[in-house]
């Protein structure tokens, strides 16, 4: 996916946010225009199903997916994904747009009417194993950490110079002592 992509804008180096292709309710649309003179009943499915357009958006960043429809949101961690898959309807691949669907670990979410899918399904897979990776090495580096804050160290040692030259008292030194163990 580029970011000069039509349906896709780039808000930040991490950030895409998706809108769907308006052609995703190509039907419903030819379907209210032939039926705007039966009382109005056209013009209200018109309306609803692109009030149901403009309320469909999907934001992805680099650590998860944001699937906004009307009052909804559904966010999926990218670490979580465990697959992409894109299909295509007969209507959709005429007009080159599909439908990306996202297994992950607690269910599935669709994102309708993405123009050109395979680039976007392919960078969300290299996002999630991005991820999955940046979260195994956060794991990894976390067994390292020093348990006591830095110069937690030094300031113990120099309690114990100190205490071994004379100048704090035995009582003084375990009560110090013992500040460090908590």
């Amino acid at each position: 996916m580029s970011p000069d992509q039509p349906s896709a804008k780039q808000t930040s180096w991490q950030t895409y946010e998706l809108h769907p292709d308006w052609k995703i309710y190509l039907i419903p649309y030819i379907a209210g225009a032939l039926l705007v003179p039966a009382a109005g009943v056209g013009l209200y499915i018109i309306y609803r199903y692109w009030s149901r357009w403009k309320t469909m958006r999907y934001k992805i960043t680099n650590s998860e997916i944001i699937h906004q429809h009307e009052d909804r949101e559904t966010i999926v961690s990218l670490h979580e994904i465990v697959s992409c898959e894109v299909s295509y309807s007969r209507l959709t691949a005429r007009f080159d747009f599909g439908t990306i669907t996202i297994q992950h670990a607690a269910g599935a979410i669709e994102l309708k009417g993405i123009t050109d899918p395979e680039p976007v399904a392919d960078l969300i897979e290299r996002a999630a194993d991005m991820e999955r990776d940046r979260m195994k090495m956060r794991e990894e580096t976390a067994q390292f950490r020093p348990r006591h804050p830095s110069g937690t160290l030094d300031k113990k040692n120099e309690l114990v110079g100190l205490w071994q030259q004379g100048l704090i008292s035995e009582e003084d030194y375990q009560q110090e002592l013992k500040k460090f163990e908590s």
